[in-house]
């Protein structure tokens, strides 16, 4: 069992597949972190969807708010701690500075499944966070 637990999320759904792994595995006095990022790259740099966060667009930022708050609210619901944040930068980072920040023994994310040219190439979130983290990292395979 892990005490402190690190459940990244987006605006999606991946976080809430992953959800119940991560209250599977941390204690039960534990704590389940849930961090949201606002990604702040320019669009000429990002990589896989055409569409990322925009400081002008706050919609996109209570939708991120929502989905921390569906996933904290299942973790409050199982009966474990929960803490919310939402950072800004580039989400692997900002998931790893976070992981460190609160001395998370585990990160618990979904993996959404990109086909795999795009995988190639690209990569994804939650492998550049394996690559990253300190921590245990547990990828769950988001359901289709």
């Amino acid at each position: 069992m892990y005490q402190t637990t690190l459940v990244p999320t987006g605006e999606g759904d991946a976080a809430l597949d992953a959800v119940d792994d991560a209250i599977e595995v941390t204690a039960d006095d534990g704590t389940v972190h849930v961090l949201g990022v606002v990604e702040e790259i320019p669009m000429y740099d990002r990589s896989g969807k055409p569409e990322k966060f925009d400081d002008e667009d706050p919609e996109r930022r209570e939708r991120l708010e929502a989905a921390v708050d569906r996933v904290a609210a299942a973790v409050t619901d199982a009966g474990v701690d929960s803490e919310t944040a939402i950072e800004a930068g580039v989400p692997a980072h900002e998931i790893a500075d976070y992981a460190e920040a609160v001395g998370a023994d585990a990160v618990v994310m979904g993996k959404r499944g990109l086909d795999e040219a795009a995988d190639d190439l690209l990569g994804s979130t939650t492998e550049r966070v394996i690559r990253n983290a300190d921590a245990t990292v547990v990828s769950v395979p988001v359901s289709a």
